[in-house]
């Protein structure tokens, strides 16, 4: 019995063993990958200018016209000829006008960052297309970004790779061979 449990154990630790060989994992810095990617360079495409359109058109309205309404409650409010029920309710209005405004810099935000994603998303697709490519020609099952891991050897870092899949040559390699950082937000 005792040669029994011996033997599964055995066999266990082969069975996972070679499951592990199996299981081949490299890294990736996505996001490099994208800033360097000639369509989106600063003299092309400014990222912070990305979405001004479409907050002046969609979201700027609904600011003009709660700013309009606030004035024109708040020149409600200061007409004390008005019951204080009537003030009371125009207060009321004054307050959620003057929190959706206090809230106004997080919807212009808000806004730029859901046009910047849909403006970066065929991009990340993309780089995700040549990741899932360099993998495939390097036999790894798995690739993770690189904010997954807090140690790894170099050697599983494919950046580079995707990035000459991709066509894209690097103004001037830095001396430790990874693209240049993404500098700024």
């Amino acid at each position: 019995m005792k040669k029994l449990h011996v033997l599964i154990a055995a066999v266990g630790l082969l069975m996972a063993g070679s499951a592990s060989a199996q299981t081949k994992i490299a890294y990736v810095r996505i996001d490099d990958i994208v800033s360097v990617m000639p369509d989106l360079a600063p003299e092309k495409i400014n990222m912070d200018t990305v979405g001004a359109q479409f907050v002046k058109d969609s979201v700027m309205p609904r600011l003009n016209y709660v700013q309009s309404e606030y004035n024109r409650k708040l020149t409600e409010y200061s007409d004390s000829t008005k019951p204080k029920s009537v003030r009371d309710l125009i207060l009321k209005d004054l307050q959620a006008f003057q929190e959706e405004l206090s809230n106004a810099d997080a919807q212009i935000q808000q806004a730029q960052q859901y046009k910047q994603q849909e403006l970066l998303k065929p991009y990340y697709a993309k780089a995700k297309k040549a990741i899932e490519q360099v993998a495939k020609e390097k036999g790894y099952t798995h690739v993770m970004n690189t904010d997954v891991f807090l140690v790894a050897p170099e050697a599983d870092d494919i950046s580079l790779a995707v990035v000459a899949k991709l066509g894209i040559k690097l103004p001037n390699p830095p001396a430790n061979n990874k693209p240049a950082p993404k500098t700024g937000n």
